[in-house]
């Protein structure tokens, strides 16, 4: 983990150059745009082009399954750089482009923006740290609900949590003071339901609840009876989603505060997870946009936590005590 000190020399290092030029930045807009038209394509092939241009079979079938896991970590990576305002230069563009690749991977994109700014703002809170043993458990019993949340769980609870919005509001409150019990949770309640209580945000969630359904529907029909296929490749996607998720703080402390690990890829295969594998450096720096994460990590001269492969696997020890930090 980053110490203070160097977080110190990240934030004077990246500070020389926060704004880019125009020209730089209209090449990182056309290279996101052309990242996007793949991802666009790859989503269009799992729900309607592979069912209705290509042979049925085993390969066929595999094939498919495997794509859509392997680019996952793009598709996602996209939507994140979205929820940041950092995709496109405009803000209609950023939600326009989130909220179709939300709806491509069963996701509300209010609902992950949510999430996902509350996880920035609020780091290793109550409901951030999913291998963390609760009070009074054992990691025993802690183990079953760790290990489905993390080979699919976690992605799956986020993509079924805006259905909630189609319940009346006062049976919401029952329901997230049911789920979200206790004084730790209490400030997250009170975020959840001031959320929920504007009337634009919640028509814009079941519109994303709506239009997902919809297309989920559409690809079933499309793939006939060779639905559970694409029923597979939704699960893949989840999967991934879900192991990948809180890799980078898995047992992190409890007060990490902006901190989170950097991990060594190489640059080819960075450029597969978008350069989410700078995490660290994303967390102090969120506007900064995904083409910037290494030239910035490279001038912090702060080194490498870790190998990618081995902080997304030591993941596999286990819920276990999160410490707090010692400093």
């Amino acid at each position: 983990m980053d110490t203070p000190a160097e977080l110190r020399s990240l934030r004077v290092n990246v500070s020389v150059k926060t704004k880019l030029d125009s020209r730089e930045a209209r090449r990182h807009a056309w290279q996101s745009a052309a990242v996007l038209v793949a991802i666009l394509m790859i989503a269009l092939a799992q729900y309607f082009l592979i069912p209705l241009l290509l042979p049925t079979g085993a390969a066929v079938d595999v094939l498919a399954i495997l794509l859509c896991a392997l680019s996952t970590p793009l598709h996602w990576g996209l939507m994140h750089e979205s929820i940041h305002g950092n995709l496109f230069g405009d803000t209609r563009g950023n939600r326009v482009a989130g909220r179709i690749l939300g709806s491509f991977l069963f996701l509300s994109w209010d609902v992950m923006r949510f999430g996902h700014l509350l996880h920035h703002s609020a780091n290793r809170h109550v409901f951030d740290r999913p291998e963390a043993i609760p009070d009074g458990s054992t990691r025993l019993a802690a183990a079953g609900p760790y290990f489905a949340k993390l080979f699919g769980g976690h992605a799956l609870i986020s993509a079924l949590t805006p259905f909630a919005i189609l319940l009346p509001f006062s049976l919401q409150k029952h329901v997230l003071k049911t789920a979200a019990a206790g004084d730790e949770a209490k400030p997250f309640r009170v975020f959840v339901l001031r959320a929920l209580s504007d009337p634009a945000r919640r028509l814009r969630i079941r519109v994303d609840v709506a239009i997902n359904i919809a297309l989920v529907a559409l690809a079933v029909w499309c793939w006939g009876a060779h639905w559970p296929v694409f029923v597979a490749c939704l699960a893949a996607r989840f999967c991934v989603l879900s192991f990948l998720d809180n890799a980078p703080h898995y047992g992190t402390p409890v007060d990490s505060g902006v901190k989170a690990r950097n991990s060594h890829l190489p640059r080819f295969a960075s450029w597969l997870v978008l350069d989410q594998n700078f995490h660290g450096v994303h967390h102090g720096f969120p506007a900064l946009r995904w083409q910037e994460l290494r030239s910035a990590f490279e001038r912090s001269e702060i080194p490498y936590d870790s190998r990618w492969v081995a902080t997304v696997l030591r993941q596999l020890r286990g819920p276990l005590v999160v410490p707090r930090s010692t400093r």
